[in-house]
């Protein structure tokens, strides 16, 4: 939604003062009277005709006490599932919020470590590799 220009702003206002009337300023203007009126009570209680600010509601489950414990939650122990952090955090986030938390704190959970190559060789011909010293016969 897009918000009137300021200059619309003051002539809608001046129009209501003249008129006395939301309903004939809305008529003259072609917008609202609800909006009209809404103006006008703004510029009564603000002394101002400039747009509110838009507020976004903050909707985060965890807060910075959260998500220090989050933190030290995966300092103590790296290999907790996102479930297990879940229910550490006392049930106050489902497993994705936790998952977003931890991309947030760029943090990372425990990552299996490299194995090392097979002494067999590969058993399979999609992770084998030309001149690996297996061959086919």
């Amino acid at each position: 939604m897009e918000t009137y220009s300021m200059e619309f702003r003051i002539v809608a206002a001046k129009a209501y003062d003249e008129c006395g009337s939301s309903i004939e300023a809305a008529e003259q203007l072609g917008c609202s009277a609800s909006w009209v009126r809404r103006l006008i009570q703004r510029r009564k209680l603000t002394d101002s005709l400039e747009p509110l600010p838009h507020q976004h509601p903050d909707t985060r489950k965890l807060r910075e006490a959260e998500l220090e414990q989050l933190r030290q939650l995966i300092e103590a122990k790296p290999d907790m599932t996102l479930a297990e952090l879940a229910a550490a955090l006392g049930g106050a986030a489902s497993v994705p919020t936790v998952w977003r938390a931890t991309q947030k704190l760029k943090l990372t959970l425990k990552k299996s470590p490299r194995t090392p190559p097979s002494r067999t060789g590969p058993t399979s011909r999609r992770n084998a590799t030309s001149g690996s010293g297996s061959s086919r016969r």
